[in-house]
């Protein structure tokens, strides 16, 4: 029977318009759903985990030391839900989406070592003990540079920052959609070789054109890249019950660092927490380290965030030994200053203090 316009009407009228508007609204904040981070994560474990089908394409590529330090990007929007009364991503949304971007990194980089040391260490435990290792979150930060518009399209660049002898530090760039990387390691498929694209002098990064890299005057761009929206830091550390897993042991045990010249001592730890770490106690830092943390720390937190920036241009040839730790130690400037950040429970009085007053939130 042709659908004439009366009975389009009478049709139209019997559905209720709050339920398509709940449905429209709905449909443009997928990120803020029930579970959906839940569902986020799990997208993220069945991409990357060796054993699920999603990643039988990329299977056969192994990473070498040279992908240690190289980003993972993962695209989204900024949805109605995320933007807060000044009409921008509110700040307090980043830190979900930094959540699932450290996750596709960390899993794609760490999974290999961290099931070869979980069983190492089972069997070594006469298969008592807890059976796995774990990495778990132990502070994150965030910088914030520019706003992000409502439904405006953004990428996150997450890659290793450094390592120590406890802590494992990775870096998020909340970057505009349109800057592109050299090449793909694991997706070889995506570089095609025919776009005329120049690099960015000092961050071995790709723009189409080099419009927006560039000034009014035509020339390179000079400190941060323009394109930054945002950028993130975080610390992880790797546990198997009370014991700590060096970053080094599990990145070694994932194929990614080259191999370690005799008498090299592993890395001390920003901070002098004790705990049980493996391959030796964690050291307190040095008279020579902090005077180089207070030397970074009097410049302001945003250009100690900044340096880190600019990953070096890709240079042909293996990444050795040598090449990994001076990227590593670069690194580290940036984490050992905002590792002092801890100190700032030394100002909490507690009951020792007078306060302003209590009030309650409605939630």
């Amino acid at each position: 029977m042709a659908l004439t316009m009366p009975t389009f009407l009478k049709t139209l009228k019997s559905i209720n318009i709050w339920k398509i508007l709940a449905i429209v609204f709905a449909f443009l904040n997928l990120k803020y759903l029930p579970f959906a981070w839940h569902l986020r994560i799990l997208n993220g474990l069945l991409t990357h985990l060796p054993l699920t089908s999603r990643r039988l394409h990329t299977r056969k590529i192994q990473l070498t030391p040279s992908a240690l330090f190289q980003p993972m990007i993962l695209s989204s929007r900024a949805q109605p839900f995320e933007i807060d009364y000044n009409l921008h991503k509110s700040n307090s949304t980043y830190f979900s989406d930094f959540d699932i971007a450290r996750l596709h990194l960390l899993i794609r980089l760490c999974s290999p070592g961290l099931a070869a040391i979980s069983r190492e260490l089972w069997l070594a435990d006469n298969k008592t003990g807890p059976k796995q290792v774990r990495i778990m979150m132990g502070g994150v930060s965030c910088n914030f540079r520019r706003e992000i518009q409502p439904f405006g399209r953004f990428e996150m660049w997450t890659r290793v920052l450094c390592w120590d002898r406890k802590w494992f530090f990775v870096v998020t760039f909340f970057v505009e959609k349109g800057v592109r990387p050299r090449g793909w390691t694991l997706q070889p498929w995506r570089w095609d070789g025919n776009s005329k694209e120049e690099v960015v002098e000092g961050t071995g990064l790709k723009v189409q054109d080099g419009g927006d890299m560039r000034n009014g005057k035509g020339d390179k761009r000079k400190g941060p890249h323009p394109a930054i929206f945002a950028t993130g830091i975080a610390k992880y550390v790797c546990k198997r019950g009370r014991m700590t897993v060096s970053p080094e042991k599990v990145l070694q045990a994932s194929g990614l660092l080259p191999p370690k010249p005799r008498d090299t001592e592993t890395p001390p730890t920003t901070t002098d927490s004790p705990a049980g770490v493996m391959e030796g106690d964690a050291l307190p830092m040095g008279a020579a380290s902090a005077a180089k943390v207070r030397d970074i720390t009097s410049s302001a937190a945003e250009d100690l965030i900044d340096a880190a920036l600019n990953v070096k241009p890709a240079e042909d040839g293996e990444w050795g030994w040598e090449r990994v730790e001076r990227e590593r130690r670069r690194g580290m400037k940036i984490a050992e200053a905002w590792s002092r950040t801890e100190e700032l429970g030394e100002g909490f009085l507690g009951d020792e203090g007078m306060a302003l007053g209590r009030y309650w939130d409605w939630f």
